[in-house]
């Protein structure tokens, strides 16, 4: 695992979240970690109050022309972040591909649930160690961080679809909703993010996967098919495991 090396972010979209959110409207909702808010910037989009959490500078300053409000803070720090919401309730508080990255994961989704209305719901996204081509790997003894996917180099906890509902269970939480996204062709992105790179020639941007004309291809042409494919084995098919929980004890 190379700590010292270069790491480029790329803008994405998570296409299965958005299906699982459907067509809800006129609700509040707190986006950990938005990033460029790409997801939630479509859920704002429908006529919702978004709110979004976002430690880096550029990232949040461009979250910010696309959401409600933007909150400049480590998702982890919770005194600086009840600073900022005081005692605001959010109908649903979203960790769009965030968890992963935490030390700690159990203990932040359990304190994240202060700001949850009391009929209110989680969402979780991570992406699934027990995708096909991680299998295959260890099957040759290869467990190899990347720079995107399932092995990014920046994740400090793996979940399969089991131990995600572990950890939901652990933070006082049971699903009501469970969507995926599909992996088949994911294992692939890596490559095409490592060919767009800049590699030191020009400005790295953001938005050049998004806006490819490859990926536009891709999710109006090979996307459906995927999609269709992983749903007969998502444990072992699917990239992503997107949860929607609600308090245990709580209707949905």
């Amino acid at each position: 695992m190379d700590e010292t090396g270069s790491y480029e972010y790329y803008e994405d979209v998570n296409w299965g979240l958005l299906r699982l959110w459907g067509k809800r409207t006129g609700l509040r909702v707190l986006d950990v970690g938005c990033g460029f808010a790409n997801t939630s910037e479509a859920i704002c989009k429908l006529g919702n109050e978004v709110t979004g959490i976002e430690l880096d500078e550029h990232a949040a300053s461009v979250a910010a022309t696309r959401v409600t409000r933007v909150v400049r803070a480590d998702v982890q720090a919770f005194g600086d972040i009840e600073r900022q919401l005081g005692d605001s309730k959010f109908d649903v508080i979203m960790f769009a591909d965030v968890l992963e990255h935490l030390a700690w994961p159990i203990g932040v989704l359990r304190g994240y649930l202060r700001w949850l209305a009391p009929e209110g719901s989680v969402i979780v996204s991570l992406p699934n160690v027990g995708l096909w081509s991680v299998r295959f790997s260890l099957l040759f003894g290869t467990f190899d961080y990347a720079d995107t996917g399932v092995l990014d180099r920046t994740h400090l906890r793996f979940f399969t679809r089991k131990t995600a509902r572990h950890l939901l269970d652990a933070a006082g939480l049971e699903p009501v909703r469970v969507q995926y996204n599909p992996g088949l062709v994911r294992p692939l992105v890596p490559l095409a993010k490592k060919m767009m790179g800049s590699g030191g020639d020009g400005p790295h941007d953001p938005a050049a996967l998004l806006n490819s004309r490859p990926y536009k291809l891709y999710l109006r042409m090979i996307y459906p098919l995927e999609l269709a494919i992983s749903r007969l084995v998502p444990g072992l098919l699917a990239f992503q495991h997107i949860f929607e929980a609600k308090r245990k004890n709580t209707k949905p």
